[in-house]
């Protein structure tokens, strides 16, 4: 094996070589040459094939063959040789007038001592018993974005990552290995060690390195939180006894709508408007459609253009007694609709500090300001909006019925956020023993968000203006503070390897909200923009939802081995013991214990002659997880007050009040128990490695809301322990890393497939209908036993009745004429009713991919990432709400207009028989997305430092640059509802995602 990769590489190589350096090699013939020959070995002196063997400064090169010999034609002026292999340190060697060279090449320390972060410590790669990927905040900071949980996507085997939205400072949302749950379905994040719910304040730029932690013997020490996966992020820290070092990064983009929504023309528009007031018992009203011609495209109006920047210095370093690390940033994004954009500042300020010789106090601490306006729905209205109406007409903005003028709606409604919070925590390590440490970890997490809208008094026509000015304000105020204390125990002793953990946390949550409007403010300018500033009769408080306050504690016990003898066994146990206030005395605590075994069966003797594999790894796990992630207070019944009322002839106000929620007692925590079975393989000296990873993970004990009959008087339905969800799967990972003299690349391919099926409802519940269509209260998704979680429910249609005679043929709904559309009779009794409705399509997909491509070359570098979901459908809600007549996609244009005219789309309605739930509204979801594509060059370190820095490198970034999909709407990628697993995938019209041009620059001094 090992002679047959060597011819393989070494022919593979001389032949890159030689495309590469032709046009050098010429030249370089007429000089004076000699010939150098020479063996390479590794540290127990057998042969190494392939390596890189060339002279330094050139692109003069060669490789060895599979006896690790090699001979090298060298200019006069050669001095000296650079060998390099993967997986082995680079050696320098001078050569000194010498014509035979014989190197030995060392394993790198760094390759062998890979660290991963993993709960509460780190651990070397190898040892790793459970399901953990890691990405470099290089590949993250690569992407132009505010999010760091976006630049994600297709970076992770079994993590599917959907923006929330394409709107300035949107989010995403992130699922780990499915959904396994029927409530809140995000993984948790640990950022520096503080626990957050989300990373949405995260500045790209900080981030050193991010762990995924899948299986339950990686999650299970997170207890409650880690049913869903686990998100840890490492940001930048200082470094000991380093001088002082500035980087400073600036890019600077341009933004624009990756694609337009079809929609017909004026005269189009008229004509479908005629034919569908005919249809509808009505008369033409425009006599001539001809003659709008080409009229307005609203989405023009609404879209633009839109700038993104984004700049950061960073200054760190460190003495023998402290390291630091401070870096501030600046991110600002327009939107590409316009009234939209966001704008955020972080100062980030990680420090250590030896206070002396076992103690050491550390913080990492980030401050984040960030403030947006956000647009009123202008996509739904640019997309219903009339083609045959201008913007303006002499008096200002023209009125347009039905849906108003979108120009005016973005001017007159205002909307101002600003969030102010700060995150991070302080601890103090110290050394008991030389193998025992204490560390003490206080978190916080302080948040304040406020939201201000504004609406003045104006008239553009009857159905939009203002008769009185309007300003609502609500905002947030939270407070999260975390409080850990560990024991970390560390020993190697002969053959054996032992690490200890156990700890002890408590976390105290609470969150505050409000929301109140007024009138009557003495001017529109934002300075007026105060609830004190209105006339006080007008004053009003939102509903109760938006008015409240809650708290919640966690208590914790947790300890975790792990143990490896020979570097070969492996051995990984943890147990966490989780409390929470959200559930009453008898169930408040929950047990979460895991088991994670290894076998690196490439240290076994019988492997040592096996030079193809260089580390083979089964490796299994089982533990249990939790999850408690539902409202405060749900186990005692709640009373409201303020439910007044009008008694007596005097007509007295009496104060009332009520339980408004049903209480449930016996909750208890949703568990979720998973198995893991991975291997791991790496063959040509690591070049090339593999890794694929089967689970079954399977959530009992559900927590949901079940619903009660409205005569019980409550206002909410409780929550119970319900359901249960299996989620079977398998992730892969296939990478090559090589280089060859200067010429350096990697290749590395994700895929993840999952199948997702409800196994139980309980609780008397036989389904659960959800993913409102924003049309008639119709639900698009159902989810029953024995299928997946929110697949799509409604008729399959077979056609469009193109006559009476038909009609009286065929099992139809009452009141369908020729032209409406022919649904299945799934049932097979001759009828078509409710139940003929089926499962159409999925919401989750079945299948994710990435694929990951970098290369270099000297100074110049390329990076490329695509990503793809496959196996879904989308269900294009937008269409079918028609409360009026709107504009038309162009697939109206195939309508039905007489028998035989067509036998998909149906006759031109606004309502009835045709938009009932069906597949006619169901489009593939399927996509394939160039996500990032990077070109940059790094200037040479003479020149550079000729002009005062140390390093610079220049880039041009583009991002979203194609999209391969046939689905019909503005992007495949349509957010899940993070508190809502039934509404998925449904399309009522979202802030599209943009297409980024990027340039930019890194220096360091």
């Amino acid at each position: 094996m090992r002679e047959i990769y060597g011819q393989l590489r070494a022919t593979g190589a001389s032949l890159l070589l030689l495309l590469l350096f032709t046009t050098i090699a010429i030249p370089l013939s007429a000089q004076d040459t000699s010939l150098i020959r020479g063996k390479v070995t590794d540290e127990t002196g057998e042969a190494l094939p392939g390596v890189n063997v060339y002279v330094a400064g050139t692109n003069r090169g060669t490789t060895t063959d599979v006896d690790g010999n090699y001979s090298l034609q060298v200019s006069a002026d050669a001095t000296t040789l650079v060998y390099s292999f993967v997986g082995y340190t680079q050696e320098t060697v001078d050569i000194n007038g010498r014509s035979t060279m014989n190197v030995q090449l060392y394993p790198s320390v760094e390759t062998l001592q890979e660290i991963v972060v993993v709960g509460y410590g780190e651990q070397r790669k190898r040892d790793v018993t459970g399901a953990i990927n890691s990405v470099d905040g290089e590949r993250i900071s690569r992407i132009p974005t505010s999010s760091v949980a976006q630049a994600l996507q297709g970076q992770v085997a079994g993590v599917t990552v959907t923006p929330t939205s394409g709107e300035p400072g949107a989010s995403a949302a992130i699922r780990i290995r499915g959904v396994g749950t029927l409530n809140n379905s995000n993984p948790i994040f640990v950022v520096d060690g503080m626990i957050v719910d989300n990373i949405d304040f995260l500045n790209p730029n900080d981030i050193k390195s991010i762990e995924v932690l899948k299986d339950a013997s990686a999650t299970a020490i997170y207890g409650t939180r880690g049913a869903n996966g686990v998100v840890i992020v490492s940001t930048n820290q200082g470094a000991y006894d380093q001088p002082t070092k500035v980087n400073f990064s600036a890019s600077y983009g341009v933004q624009r709508v990756i694609d337009e929504i079809d929609l017909v023309n004026a005269s189009q528009f008229a004509e479908l408007a005629n034919e569908l007031a005919v249809n509808e018992g009505g008369t033409p009203l425009y006599p001539n459609p001809s003659s709008f011609g080409e009229g307005t495209n609203w989405q023009d109006e609404v879209f633009r253009n839109a700038a993104i920047q984004d700049y950061q210095v960073n200054l760190f370093g460190g003495s023998e007694k402290i390291n630091y690390n401070v870096a501030l940033n600046y991110f600002r994004q327009e939107g590409i609709i316009i009234g939209s954009d966001f704008e955020r500042y972080t100062l980030r300020i990680n420090n250590e500090y030896k206070l002396a010789d076992p103690v050491t106090l550390g913080h990492n601490l980030a401050f984040i300001y960030n403030n947006s306006n956000t647009s009123p729905n202008l996509v739904v209205n640019a997309y219903r909006a009339y083609p045959i109406f201008e913007p303006f007409d002499e008096d200002g903005f023209a009125p347009l019925d039905p849906v108003g003028n979108p120009i005016a709606a973005q001017f007159y409604d205002r909307n101002d956020n600003f969030a102010l919070r700060s995150v991070g925590n302080i601890y103090l390590d110290v050394d008991i023993l030389k193998d025992l440490t204490f560390r003490t970890n206080f978190g916080v997490n302080l948040g304040r968000r406020e939201r201000k809208s504004y609406t003045p008094e104006f008239f553009v026509s009857p159905i939009q203006q203002a008769q009185q000015d309007r300003l609502t304000v609500s905002g947030t105020n939270d407070r999260d503070i975390l409080w850990e204390n560990t024991l970390r125990y560390n020993k190697e002793f002969g053959d054996h390897s032992l690490s200890a953990v156990v700890g002890y946390t408590v976390q105290d949550i609470y969150i505050e909200e409000f929301n109140a409007s007024i009138s009557g403010l003495p001017g529109e300018g934002k300075n007026f923009w105060y609830l004190s500033a209105g006339d006080a009769t007008t004053f009003a408080l939102g509903s109760a939802g938006d008015n409240e306050a809650g708290e919640n504690q966690l208590e914790s016990y947790l300890a975790r081995v792990n143990y490896a003898y020979k570097g070969k066994y492996l051995l990984t146990a943890s147990f966490r013991r989780d409390g929470s206030s959200r559930f009453g005395d008898d169930n408040r605590y929950g047990n979460f214990p895991a088991v994670g075994v290894g076998w690196r069966i490439s240290e076994e003797p019988f492997m040592a002659n096996v030079a193809l594999i260089n580390d083979l790894k089964l490796r299994a796990s089982y533990g249990i997880t939790g999850n408690e992630r539902i409202g405060n207070y749900q186990f005692v019944p709640l009373v409201q007050g303020n439910l007044n009322a009008v008694f007596g002839v005097d007509e007295t106000v009496v104060f009332g009040a009520t339980p408004v929620a049903a209480a449930n007692s016996n909750l208890r925590w949703e568990e979720t128990e998973q198995l893991d079975i991975g291997i791991e393989l790496g063959i040509l000296q690591n070049r090339l490695t593999f890794e694929a990873d089967y689970y079954r993970k399977q959530t009992n004990d559900i927590l949901a809301v079940l619903p009660q009959p409205d005569f019980l008087g409550f206002d909410s339905d409780p929550t119970i322990n319900s359901a249960s969800v299996t989620n079977n799967g398998w992730d892969f990972s296939l990478a090559w890393q090589d280089e060859v003299s200067d010429f350096t690349y990697g290749v590395q391919a994700i895929a993840s497939v999952v199948d997702n099926e409800v196994n139980e409802l309980g609780q008397g519940l036989d389904v659960i209908f959800g993913g409102p269509t924003g049309e008639g209260g119709k639900l698009a998704t159902r989810t029953v036993v024995g299928e997946p979680i929110a697949h799509f429910y409604g008729y399959r249609t077979i056609g469009v009745f193109q006559s009476e005679e038909q009609i009286n043929n065929t099992p139809s709904l009452p009141g369908t004429v020729p032209g409406d559309l022919i649904f299945e009779d799934i049932t097979g009794d001759g009828e078509i009713n409710g139940d003929d409705r089926t499962n159409i399509g999925n919401s989750f997909p079945t299948l994710t991919l990435g694929l990951n491509l970098n290369f270099a070359y000297k100074g110049v570098d390329l990076s490329m990432l695509w990503n793809g979901s496959y196996g879904y459908q989308i269900y294009n809600a937008k269409k079918t709400q028609r409360f009026n007549t709107y504009n038309f996609e162009t697939s109206y244009l195939d309508r039905w207009t007489g028998p035989g005219t067509s036998n998909t789309e149906p006759r031109v309605t606004n309502g009835g028989i045709n938009y009932n739930v069906s597949d006619r509204f169901l489009e593939d979801g399927d996509f394939t997305r160039l996500r990032n594509l990077q070109i940059g060059y790094t200037f040479p370190q003479t020149l550079s430092e000729r002009w005062g820095m140390e390093k610079l490198r220049v880039y041009v970034n583009g991002t979203n640059l194609l999209t391969i999909t046939d689905y019909s709407g503005y992007t495949p990628e349509i957010n899940p509802n993070s508190s809502n697993v039934f509404d998925v995938n449904i399309d009522r019209g979202v802030y599209p995602i943009s297409r980024v041009y990027t340039v930019g620059l890194d220096v360091s001094f």
